[in-house]
C-alpha cells in the first residue's frame, strides 16, 4: 500500500490488518511467518487478525488455511475491490478524507453521527492526519460547525492524485468508474483521430481527469496562476480538453483549463514517438530545442559516448523543460506529489551534474526556482537512461564451473539470465585465467575452491541451492537499481 494512505489510516490495528489483506492478495499461498516478517509483527498476531478479517470480509471471499501456508480466495468474478470497501469505511481517517474530497466542507456534527465517535476522538484523528499531508502544504481545519481541507487548491488536487492513483479503478472513490472511464478513452481515441495522440500513462491521466471533475463540480476551483494563453501546445488541446469535461457536466474557465491540460501533459511519456502535428508544434520552441540538442551533443563527446545523440535523450529534455517552462507555479507545486524523488543522489551523477546544473538554469528555460532539486534529478535520470542505453555498464562473472558438460552449459545460460544485461558471464579454465586482465569490479562465480583468487568468489553447488540464488541475487544488486 503506498505511503500516502497509510498516513490517512490512524488506526494502528487496523492499518496492520488491512497490510495483511493486501499480502494475502498478493500471494497465491503465503505462510504465517512470513506474513508475519513482511509486516514487521508476530505470528500469533497475525492468526489474532485473520480471524477478524474472516468475519469481515465481504461475501464471495474466504481465508483457507493449509500445511503450506494461507491463501485468500474468491468465488466466480470477484473484484478485489470489494475489500477495500469493507475495509476502509472501517478507518475514521478514510471516511473523512472521503468525504472532503467530493465536499468543500462538511458538516461536523453530521460526521461524528456518521462514524459514532466524540468530537475529542475525531481531533486526536485529524492531528494524526495533518502530520502525515503537511508534506502537502494542506491541514484539514476542524471546529465543532464544520471540517476544511485549508490550502492551495492545487495542492490539495496534487495530494488527492498521489492518494488516490493507486484506487483508480476502484469504486470506493469512484463510483460509476467505467463510465467516467470511457469518457477519458474516447478522448484519447479522439486525438488519434487528430494526430495529437502520444503515449502516456492512462491511469495517471485518468485519475486527474476523475479529480479535476470532482472538485470543480464541488466548487473547488483553482487560484488565477500566470501561465501564456497562446502556448503552442495548448492551444493544441486545449478544444478537446474543454470537449471530454463537457461529458462530465464540466464547463472549464481558462484557468480550469490549463489546468486540466498541465495534468494531461504531466502524463506523458518519456521515450515517446511525436506524430508529425505535435513535431510540428514542438518546433515552435526552437529555442529551447536547440539548447537541448546543442548540450546532448556535447555531453556526449565530454563522455566520450558519440551514440548518446542517437538516443531519445534530447526529446527527453525538451519535454522535461517543457513541462517546467509552462507554468513555474505549477511545476513548483507539482513537485509535491513525489517528494521522495527530491533527493539529490549527486555521487552517481559527478560527471554530469554539474554540467546539468548549468544547463536548467539557462534563463531560455525559464524556469523559475532557488533549488531546482527536482528537475535536476529528473533530468539526472532522463541522462543516466540514455547513457545506460548508449553505453551499457557491464561487469563480468568469470564461470569457473567443472561438471557433466551438458549440465554445465545448460547451468551457465540459466546463470547468465539470471544476472541480467549489466553482468557479462564468462566461462573459463583455471589455466586461462592466469595472466588474464581484470578490473576492479570483475567476481568469479565457481563451484570448486580456487587458490588464491585474486578477485571476490560466489560459490555455487553442482545444483545451486535457493539459498545460494538468494546469495547470488544480494550480490548482483549493486548493478541495478538500488544503487543507481
Amino acid at each position: 500500500m503506498d505511503t500516502m494512505m497509510k498516513s490517512i489510516i490512524t488506526e494502528k490495528d487496523l492499518l496492520r490488518q488491512i497490510l495483511l489483506l493486501e499480502e494475502l492478495s498478493n500471494h497465491k499461498t503465503i505462510t504465517a511467518k512470513a506474513l508475519a516478517a513482511s509486516i514487521q509483527t508476530t505470528e500469533r498476531t497475525v492468526f489474532t487478525d485473520i480471524q477478524y478479517i474472516r468475519e469481515q470480509l465481504p461475501s464471495g471471499w474466504e481465508i483457507e488455511a493449509t500445511s503450506n501456508g494461507l491463501s485468500l480466495l474468491k468465488r466466480n468474478s470477484q473484484l478485489t475491490n470489494q475489500l477495500w470497501e469493507s475495509f476502509l469505511p472501517l478507518s475514521i481517517g478514510a471516511m473523512l478524507i472521503k468525504q472532503l474530497f467530493f465536499a468543500k466542507e462538511i458538516s461536523t456534527q453530521s460526521f461524528l453521527h456518521d462514524s459514532g465517535i466524540s468530537f475529542e476522538t475525531l481531533k486526536r484523528h485529524v492531528t494524526k492526519i495533518n502530520r502525515g499531508i503537511k508534506p502537502y502544504n494542506i491541514r484539514i481545519q476542524l471546529n465543532a460547525k464544520q471540517a476544511k481541507l485549508s490550502g492551495s487548491e492545487i495542492s490539495i488536487r496534487v495530494f488527492f492524485h498521489r492518494l488516490l492513483l493507486p484506487f483508480t479503478h476502484n469504486n470506493y472513490f469512484f463510483e460509476d468508474y467505467a463510465i467516467h472511464e470511457s469518457h477519458y478513452l474516447i478522448f484519447l481515441q479522439s486525438l488519434k483521430r487528430q494526430e495529437l495522440d502520444v503515449l502516456s500513462e492512462q491511469i495517471f491521466g485518468t485519475c486527474w481527469f476523475f479529480i479535476n471533475t470532482i472538485r470543480i463540480k464541488a466548487n473547488c476551483r483553482v487560484s488565477a496562476f500566470a501561465f501564456d494563453p497562446s502556448d503552442p501546445l495548448f492551444l493544441q488541446y486545449q478544444q478537446p480538453l474543454q470537449k471530454v469535461y463537457q461529458k462530465e457536466g464540466v464547463y472549464l474557465d481558462q484557468d480550469e483549463c490549463f489546468f486540466s491540460f498541465y495534468c494531461f501533459l504531466e502524463s506523458w511519456n518519456y521515450n515517446n514517438q511525436w506524430t508529425s502535428k505535435i513535431a510540428v508544434t514542438l518546433d515552435a520552441y526552437q529555442k529551447i530545442k536547440q539548447s537541448v540538442q546543442r548540450f546532448v551533443q556535447e555531453l556526449g563527446q565530454e563522455l566520450a559516448i558519440p551514440l548518446l545523440s542517437e538516443t531519445q535523450l534530447a526529446d527527453n529534455l525538451l519535454l522535461l523543460v517543457l513541462k517546467f517552462n509552462e507554468s513555474a507555479k505549477l511545476s513548483e507545486q507539482f513537485q509535491l506529489e513525489y517528494q521522495e524523488m527530491m533527493h539529490i543522489r549527486q555521487h552517481n551523477y559527478q560527471a554530469i551534474f554539474e554540467r546539468l546544473r548549468k544547463f536548467i538554469l539557462d534563463p531560455k528555460f525559464a524556469i523559475v526556482t532557488d533549488e531546482p532539486k527536482y528537475i535536476l534529478n529528473m533530468a539526472s535520470l532522463l541522462v543516466q537512461q540514455a547513457v545506460l542505453q548508449a553505453r551499457p555498464v557491464t561487469t563480468r562473472a568469470f564461470f569457473f564451473f567443472q561438471g557433466e558438460p551438458a549440465w554445465k552449459v545448460f547451468l551457465q545460460q540459466e546463470i547468465s539470465d539470471y544476472l541480467g544485461s549489466r553482468i557479462e558471464l564468462v566461462p573459463v579454465e583455471p589455466a586461462e585465467f592466469v595472466g588474464m586482465t581484470t578490473r576492479d569490479d570483475d567476481f568469479i562465480i565457481s563451484n570448486v575452491p580456487l587458490d588464491d583468487p585474486k578477485l571476490p568468489v560466489f560459490y555455487l553447488s553442482m545444483l545451486p541451492t535457493k539459498n545460494e540464488l538468494n546469495q547470488l541475487t544480494e550480490l548482483i544488486q549493486t548493478y541495478y537499481l538500488i544503487n543507481q
